[in-house]
């Protein structure tokens, strides 16, 4: 007996639990990566292929475990096996999983990591704004050499993610031909003033943050080929005069972090530093990206944060209007991962 239209059609439309358990499960693929990063097994495959048994030894895993990780790895797309039961790193993890490559992005996976425990207990921050109990006391006991190795993490991962394409998806947004003075507030490591100097032979910058941040940031200029154009200026940017004279002031990431109030007054201060006929130049993710993916990475990221929250364009835009900047533009970036949106406005 043939099945009609009709009932094959309520069947196709009943809901599974299928998406739950993606969903549910998410952190363990999350987890895998984690611990084959901490434990540098991407490294140990760097040299060549090698053994469940060898990855043991060089890793201090217990046999059967490093038997599990490694088809978990492999089951991730991270890793590959071969007939002879030995396991080389992936395109991916050639690229991007092994220090020291150009594209690292191993101080990227280690914040994440450390967010571990405020997503697990995620209720805990929404109901009270506080970190949970768990972070707190991990937090508390934290050596101060793990905490300032997941400082100096923090501004090497927002480093990794300006040179793994979001600093290149900026320029090509943002046509500064013609600019002499950039001011990158709260500019972290420097890697979009580094970028902007290097796509703009006349154009010289400095990153104004943090003193503590700033030595990260000058080893990095140092390295560069533009050390002479880009500048570290110790500040914070919520308090500090951030000076006149300046044609861009760029805000990349700022103000995701901030309430209304400092928010408005971060824009009038970079409104009083720019020429007239200068620009700000925001870059944020949003949660009204065209992007249904970068819509949901603005709106997860949202809710790790103990202060501000992602914003949309469209309100970013209203802010510069407020601080009196004029001939707004808003620019999807659709070749990026972090930030999904540049908000320019010009003061007159």
């Amino acid at each position: 007996m043939s099945t009609s239209p009709k009932r094959r059609s309520r069947r196709a439309t009943t809901p599974t639990p299928e998406p739950l358990y993606r969903l549910g499960t998410a952190f363990w693929s999350s987890g895998v990566l984690f611990a084959a990063h901490r434990l540098s097994v991407f490294e140990a495959l760097e040299a060549r292929p090698r053994t469940a048994s060898e990855i043991a030894s060089l890793c201090g895993l217990t046999p059967p475990g490093a038997e599990k990780l490694l088809a978990a790895c492999a089951g991730l797309g991270l890793v590959a096996s071969d007939e002879a039961g030995r396991y080389s790193n992936s395109p991916l993890a050639k690229t991007f999983l092994v220090r020291g490559k150009p594209a690292y992005q191993g101080h990227l996976l280690a914040y994440l990591d450390d967010l571990w425990l405020r997503f697990g207990e995620l209720d805990h921050l929404l109901k009270t704004g506080e970190i949970g109990p768990r972070e707190a006391a991990f937090t508390l006991a934290r050596p101060d050499d793990e905490r300032r190795a997941a400082e100096r993490a923090w501004v090497l991962a927002m480093h990794e993610i300006a040179a793994g394409g979001q600093a290149e998806a900026l320029c090509q947004a943002v046509d500064l031909s013609g600019c002499a003075r950039l001011l990158d507030v709260s500019g972290g490591s420097g890697a979009y003033a580094l970028r902007f100097a290097e796509r703009y032979p006349n154009l010289a910058a400095e990153v104004l943050d943090l003193p503590e941040v700033l030595a990260i940031a000058e080893e990095l200029i140092r390295q560069s080929a533009v050390s002479d154009r880009v500048h570290a200026r110790p500040g914070d940017f919520l308090n500090a005069d951030y000076g006149g004279g300046y044609d861009v002031v760029l805000l990349s990431g700022v103000l995701h972090g901030l309430s209304e109030r400092h928010i408005l007054r971060v824009l009038k201060k970079a409104y009083a530093a720019l020429n007239p006929g200068g620009r700000v130049v925001v870059q944020e993710m949003t949660p009204d990206a065209t992007s249904l993916a970068a819509a949901r990475f603005a709106a997860l990221f949202s809710l790790n944060m103990m202060s501000g929250a992602t914003y949309s364009a469209e309100r970013i835009a209203l802010w510069l209007n407020q601080s009196g900047f004029l001939r707004i533009t808003v620019t999807p970036l659709d070749r990026a991962w972090w930030f999904d949106h540049v908000i320019v406005g010009r003061k007159p």
